[in-house]
């Protein structure tokens, strides 16, 4: 008998619907908050497909951190807060820029509002954003099982006159379905 030589072929490809994580970023910034006003930093996201779990990274130096509020719109216009006079005397949300951003997770161990910020510097780690009843405001899970792509916003609000701030760094880390075909 003839032995049979063959050669297999394997095409690898990423299953319709698969789940994939990706981190979107503004990259380093040098936006001013301005005093007692409203500065927006937008990110657009191109890729498409269903929100599983996001998490939104934050470097903002202020002067006095409980002076600032800090929110996520979604595309779709839907806010999360994340965070409002927090952190006491504090300077930062994050040290420094995009390497050094704070991270607001549904999933940490500490809520933003539980910490006061007293004898740190800035923000720094993981902590679950600030839950509200305001307007029926929730977390960040909020936004899972939404769309992916499109216009997302970073609203950072001086709330206090007197201060100074500078947004840094702004970025998405998804867990998210990929679209189907």
């Amino acid at each position: 008998m003839a032995a049979v030589a063959g050669i297999a072929s394997v095409t690898v490809a990423t299953a319709v619907g698969a789940t994939k994580e990706k981190t979107f970023s503004s990259g380093a910034l040098s936006k001013v908050v301005p005093d007692e006003a409203v500065a927006v930093q937008t990110l657009k996201v191109k890729t498409k497909g269903t929100i599983k779990d996001v998490n939104a990274l934050v470097g903002l130096e202020t002067t006095i951190n409980q002076d600032y509020a800090l929110y996520l719109r979604h595309p779709s216009g839907e806010t999360i807060h994340l965070s409002s006079n927090n952190g006491g005397n504090g300077n930062g949300y994050g040290s420094g820029g995009c390497g050094g951003a704070m991270t607001f997770d549904d999933e940490a161990e500490v809520a933003i509002d539980s910490f006061d910020g007293v004898n740190a510097t800035f923000f720094e780690g993981s902590y679950q954003p600030e839950q509200t009843d305001q307007n029926d405001i929730g977390g960040l899970e909020e936004l899972d099982g939404k769309k992916l792509n499109g216009k997302w916003q970073l609203l950072a609000s001086d709330t206090d006159a007197g201060g100074a701030a500078g947004l840094r760094c702004f970025k998405l880390e998804v867990e998210y379905k990929t679209a189907k075909k």
